[in-house]
């Protein structure tokens, strides 16, 4: 092979790492890329500039990504993210690009099941659980029955499924609220929106916290109770 093949097979594999990277959602340094492949970095803005001129790209703090019409595209990322969120991930030794792939070959009999235990109630396709998940992601008040009671201006922070249910938790009147989500009826979004409070964040991704949601309203009765 002579040392122009070699050059090619050598650019040819250093484009194919770039762009599989570039697909898996990462941001790539210039800097980065020259020590890994010890290449000058002017070899490298050649490469982003011209080679991957087919690719819609940004340039942001230093760094190349795949511009924002490939949000619809799934990177290994997003997955990795989905996992963290759904705690999919303790159930594994690593969850890494290996075990994603895995995961995701169709042309494949799956080696794994994960069996979750299904609500008792399975929300429907419309109704609350959306417009409580629109609320908040847009950190927008609502107007709410959960339970018989009337809440207004009631400030949705996580849906989180636990044991068998899902659970709202939110903030009313300044103080912590949970409900079961079949209690909730009447769901309305209001034009108001709210500011998220952190340590109510932070609550909400405490394992402690979660594991007594089921308990919170007998919890909340009896210190009523006590105080009085």
């Amino acid at each position: 092979m002579s040392a122009e093949e070699k050059q090619h097979d050598r650019m040819a594999s250093r484009l194919a790492i770039i762009i599989s990277r570039l697909l898996m959602g990462d941001r790539l340094s210039v800097t980065g890329l020259s020590q890994e492949f010890r290449i000058s970095e002017r070899t490298l803005r050649r490469d982003f500039r011209e080679r991957l001129s087919c690719l819609e790209l940004t340039y942001r703090q230093g760094c190349w990504s795949l511009a924002h019409q490939y949000e619809g595209l799934r990177t290994n990322r997003d997955i990795l993210h989905f996992a963290r969120v759904t705690r999919t991930e303790q159930l594994f030794p690593a969850m890494d690009n290996r075990l994603i792939s895995v995961l995701t070959d169709s042309s494949v009999e799956p080696p794994f099941v994960v069996w979750q235990s299904p609500p008792e109630r399975k929300p429907g396709p419309f109704g609350s659980f959306w417009r409580i998940t629109q609320a908040i992601l847009e950190r927008t008040l609502l107007d709410l029955t959960a339970e018989g009671q009337q809440y207004r201006w009631f400030a949705p922070y996580r849906l989180i499924y636990f044991q068998n249910g899902w659970y709202l938790v939110g903030e009313y009147a300044r103080q912590l609220q949970v409900f079961l989500l079949e209690s909730i009826t009447d769901v309305c979004l209001t034009p108001r929106q709210f500011l998220r409070r952190k340590h109510i964040d932070a609550l909400t991704a405490d394992p402690h916290f979660i594991h007594s949601l089921p308990h919170f309203q007998y919890i909340r009765t009896v210190l009523a109770e006590t105080e009085n």
